[in-house]
């Protein structure tokens, strides 16, 4: 498990995450850009209006943070990078993906070495198995993210393929769990911002 990957696990308690947790180089920080989304683009909920006397109150879910990949604004990806839900479903995927990649290094270990030998039949029926086992782990990473990651960071290749030293899916997943660390670790910060002043004011009026 990579190590961006290990620490996210360990955030289960909001105050032991820290900001300088992720130490990603610049390339794969750069990668992913988070793009700001005008007001008049926000998203309306139509409801007819209702006369009564019942109060509404809005609990609709958190917006979705909108962001480009690699500079294409034909590749939008939407994340909701407060659900702490991340947590759970990686436990579980990421073991999963870990099984897969070690399918594809058994594959791959059993090819002749002279391309000779390998029949016409021998060749389809391995990329066959390979592209299986690749449309199991998109499905994974997308079940991750609980989004279509495979699709819009997937820029067509396979998600075992070898990429700046890790395999394509660890790559993309530490690219964007570092989103989630900093938005968990700004929006706990915030919480706590507003419970310390909560706090302060009723200690000021019943303790003094």
């Amino acid at each position: 498990m990579s190590k961006s990957t290990s620490k996210l696990f360990q955030s289960e308690v909001p105050t032991e995450m820290k900001e300088d947790a992720m130490n990603l180089p610049e390339e794969v920080k750069e990668e992913v850009k988070e793009e700001t989304i005008p007001e008049s683009q926000a998203e309306v909920v139509a409801t007819p209006p209702v006369n009564d006397d019942i109060q509404d109150i809005d609990l609709s879910p958190i917006k979705k943070k909108r962001f480009r990949i690699n500079g294409d604004s034909s590749k939008i990806l939407e994340l909701n990078t407060s659900d702490l839900s991340i947590v759970t479903r990686m436990s579980s995927a990421y073991d999963r993906l870990v099984k897969h990649m070690e399918e594809v290094g058994k594959i791959l270990s059993a090819l002749p070495e002279d391309n000779e030998e390998m029949t016409d039949g021998k060749d389809k029926e391995i990329l066959a198995q390979l592209d299986k086992i690749d449309a199991e782990m998109k499905k994974e990473l997308d079940y991750i993210f609980d989004a279509p990651v495979s699709e819009v960071c997937g820029d067509g290749g396979s998600m075992y393929d070898p990429f700046n030293g890790m395999f394509r899916y660890e790559h993309i997943i530490d690219a964007l769990t570092q989103l989630y660390e900093n938005n968990l670790n700004s929006e706990f910060t915030a919480m706590r911002r507003r419970v310390n002043t909560k706090t302060s004011k009723y200690t000021k009026k019943y303790h003094n």
